[in-house]
């Protein structure tokens, strides 16, 4: 009889290494006995210790629902009864049930001169994400047949992204899965329709591994092309990021965690203003998700009054760069001295000022000698650049992408161009310089320059979605494909962060490509017998880091050949 579960610190005698365990304790008579159910990891410091804490929370909380119901971030929504209803607690195929059932050992006698590779199945990314993917909830929305379409989807994106009419064909080739691409694009139709029931999993997922509030967020947004040049309210011309000026294109506005856990994301028409979207995407995402008191952080784009405005009125505190040059436009000299009190970050050293502005905002800039010389560097390797396609008959100005560097030609004609050395003067003065303003009234400089250099994180979740994703260019027309087309790649982005996470907690840092690179490894071969017509399955030895993502999910694979039935 089961008492109880519950999460343990064990510490070892010769070291200060913590040891987090999930725990139950067992009754047999009058005996009671603890047994381990999840070994979670080890922490060497405290605040490995916290994230271990809020992770074994997270799972056990999984762990008692999947066994007992409802599940996890479960939501007051009732699913269409199109085709049928959800799924049931009872039919997950939870961690805890995989260490529970050990396979059955069976005594094969076969002639091996008799069997041949009927095909050979991709099963790594099914048994890590698609177990993921209902721990998250995301089963729970659509339909049963919908929702796996969905998750197959998903699945695939994260596996090998492309086309959905590619992704159709990977997954009968490669992962044995047969789909109708009709039910693909229905599903794709179904899926916009639940858009905020989909972001409220995803938030309240992240919510869990921060102990139920979260504390930072981190925003940005990029810029998404079309290979298409027609103009609707959604893909318009605009500045384009990718450098994709003759595409039309759409604004996609992210914010996560300073962990890179997702918190949520917005859509924008392709001319819209950097500095616009922070306000309309914390409005709309208050509307469905319990977004408190957090700190926000972002880039010089979001600069503006009526941002800072807007967020000192919802009891906001941010941390968002300072465009230095506008501020100080009237007055340069106050702070181009460079000077001020000498801290120390990360073992580097820092000539810190601080001014006091009005409405209790702080604007803190810092010197740093390394910062100035890439800052030189970084404009000295471009006028270079530029220097050499002098003389090549074309328009220079069109060859430098950045406009901020525009600004230091002048061009005579086509091909002919001089720089202007006073600008180029006037522009190193700047080097070395960057500044923060915040309503934090508490934070020192120290911790500003923290967390702004978290913003990092949000750049490379940009990436995963550009590159590990792919998720453009966007070849679908329609608005509502569009919005279902990045939603799809918000989910599949949503499992690989929490993937990401947790395998960096429990075991080590493993990259998303590795991920994905040793899970397409685990796969099994289907084996016919000719004489007897029976099918055998021949499981892939795990690697080492495959194990290790095995063993962060609690995930058993079967490593005996045993026998199946017919495909």
């Amino acid at each position: 009889m089961i008492e109880r579960m519950f999460i343990r610190i064990k510490s070892t005698s010769k070291s200060q290494v913590k040891k987090v365990q999930i725990c139950e304790s067992i009754r047999s008579g009058s005996t009671i006995r603890q047994v381990i159910v999840r070994h979670v990891g080890m922490a060497r410091d405290p605040q490995q210790l916290e994230e271990l804490m809020r992770l074994a929370d997270a799972i056990k909380k999984q762990i008692e629902k999947d066994r007992y119901g409802p599940f996890l971030f479960n939501l007051d929504d009732t699913p269409s009864n199109e085709d049928t209803t959800p799924l049931l607690a009872d039919e997950v195929q939870c961690a805890i049930n995989h260490n529970d059932q050990q396979p059955t050992i069976k005594n094969l006698q076969v002639d091996l001169n008799n069997l041949t590779e009927e095909k050979r199945v991709v099963e790594g990314f099914h048994d890590i994400f698609g177990d993921l993917f209902q721990q998250l909830g995301f089963h729970q929305i659509l339909t049963r047949k919908k929702s796996e379409v969905l998750k197959e989807l998903v699945l695939a994106r994260i596996a090998r992204p492309s086309s959905k009419h590619a992704s159709q064909e990977m997954l009968a080739a490669d992962f044995g899965v047969n789909i109708d691409l009709d039910r693909i694009y229905r599903m794709m139709d179904a899926l916009v329709e639940k858009k905020e029931l989909f972001e409220q999993k995803v938030y309240h997922a992240t919510e869990l591994l921060c102990f139920g509030k979260i504390n930072m967020l981190l925003f940005d947004v990029t810029t998404l092309y079309f290979e298409s040049v027609e103009e609707d309210e959604l893909r318009r011309f605009g500045y384009s990021k990718d450098q994709k000026f003759h595409s039309t294109q759409i604004v996609l506005a992210l914010a996560t965690t300073d962990k890179g856990l997702p918190i949520g994301y917005k859509t924008f028409p392709g001319n819209t203003a950097d500095v616009s979207t922070i306000q309309l995407a914390l409005a709309e995402w208050r509307k469905t998700l319990s977004i408190g008191e957090v700190l926000v952080v972002a880039d010089a784009a979001m600069m503006s009054e009526a941002n800072l405005a807007a967020l000192e009125e919802t009891k906001i505190k941010y941390v968002i760069a300072a465009k230095l040059k506008t501020v100080f436009k009237k007055n340069p000299d106050a702070i181009l001295k460079k000077r001020g009190e000498l801290i120390h970050f990360q073992n580097e050293p820092y000539w810190k000022q601080e001014m006091k502005l009005s409405n209790g905002r702080r604007l803190v800039v810092t010197y740093n000698e390394k910062r100035a010389y890439k800052d030189k560097e970084d404009r000295r390797r471009v006028i270079e650049k530029v220097q050499k396609k002098v003389g090549s008959g074309k328009n220079i100005k069109k060859l430098v992408s950045n406009r901020g560097y525009q600004k230091f030609l002048a061009v005579e004609g086509e091909g002919k161009i001089t720089f202007d050395e006073e600008k180029i003067a006037q522009e190193e003065l700047w080097d070395g310089l960057h500044g923060v303003i915040t309503n934090d009234a508490e934070a020192d400089a120290g911790t500003l320059l923290a967390l702004y250099r978290r913003l990092w994180v949000i750049e490379e979740s940009f990436r995963i979605h550009k590159s590990d994703l792919s998720i453009r260019p966007i070849y679908h027309f329609k608005s509502e494909r569009i919005e279902a087309h990045i939603l799809l790649c918000y989910l599949a982005f949503s499992l690989l962060r929490h993937a990401e996470y947790r395998i960096e907690l429990q075991q080590e840092k493993v990259s998303i490509q590795d991920v994905r690179r040793a899970l397409w490894r685990c796969q099994s071969s289907v084996l016919r017998d000719s004489s007897t017509g029976k099918l055998y399955q021949v499981p892939s030895k795990l690697n080492e880091v495959s194990r290790k993502i095995y063993n962060t999910f609690g995930v058993l694979r079967n490593q005996r050949i045993r026998e199946i039935e017919e495909l």
